[in-house]
């Protein structure tokens, strides 16, 4: 535990410098389409807010750290994640290109999350539990040592789990249970994940998909999907 601890506090220390507006702007345009074939385009699955589309269980990207979704990008194209449906896409990209798609996609701060979806109270309850403490006796560490309180996130690594939906929650422990994922910051997924059993895993999905940052992170209008491009930049077909 100590170790971890340890390291985590390096990884946050870490020097994290925001991203150049002309890079965010670069990775919109990927994302709307300026690069990739139609049907490969981000906002074809993610949205053009990032916030995913159920219908095709893909997750929401908005607001999440922007070194992690560089590395998932990176880490699609060199295999060492992954995805059917994304590892012909990030390799589609150029490493700078990937580098502004998740600059873009973490720099939408204030979307709106959908209503929270319902989930079994004890089901809640016990997912809530886990987030907090963990399991001390089967070495279960709390999720909130990595994603903070109530699963909100810490930049640059550790992606938000709050408003995740819980059928991607769900299937990235289960991914990582099986061996299938294993390009998690601390090396220590899998492990937690082999730990738990499939309710439980289900219940921090349910848990994690029902939490809600607080109303001020919403504070800031946002606009309709497309976004519709600053002043003197082309438009971007949606």
């Amino acid at each position: 535990m100590l170790r971890l601890v340890i390291a985590v506090g390096c990884l946050l220390t870490a020097q994290v410098h925001a991203a150049d507006p002309r890079t965010v702007e670069l990775g919109r345009g990927i994302a709307e389409g300026a690069v990739l074939p139609e049907e490969n385009t981000c906002s074809r699955c993610h949205g053009a807010r990032g916030i995913g589309r159920p219908e095709e269980e893909t997750p929401r990207l908005a607001g999440q750290p922007r070194l992690y979704l560089h590395k998932q990008l990176d880490d699609f194209a060199a295999g060492t994640r992954f995805s059917e449906k994304m590892a012909p896409i990030a390799r589609a990209l150029t490493p700078a290109q990937r580098e502004a798609v998740a600059s873009y996609y973490a720099s939408l701060q204030a979307v709106p999350y959908p209503e929270a979806p319902y989930g079994d109270p004890r089901l809640v309850q016990k997912g809530g539990v886990l987030s907090a403490i963990g399991d001390l006796e089967r070495d279960i560490r709390a999720c909130e040592i990595c994603h903070a309180d109530a699963g909100v996130g810490i930049a640059p690594s550790f992606p938000y789990l709050a408003g995740q939906y819980a059928y991607y929650t769900e299937n990235q422990l289960l991914l990582w249970k099986a061996g299938s994922r294993k390009n998690d910051a601390l090396e220590v997924m899998a492990e937690i994940a082999q730990r738990l059993d499939d309710e439980e895993i289900r219940a921090l999905a349910l848990y994690f998909a029902r939490v809600r940052p607080p109303p001020a992170a919403l504070s800031s209008a946002v606009p309709q999907e497309p976004i519709p491009p600053p002043p003197d930049a082309p438009a971007v077909s949606d």
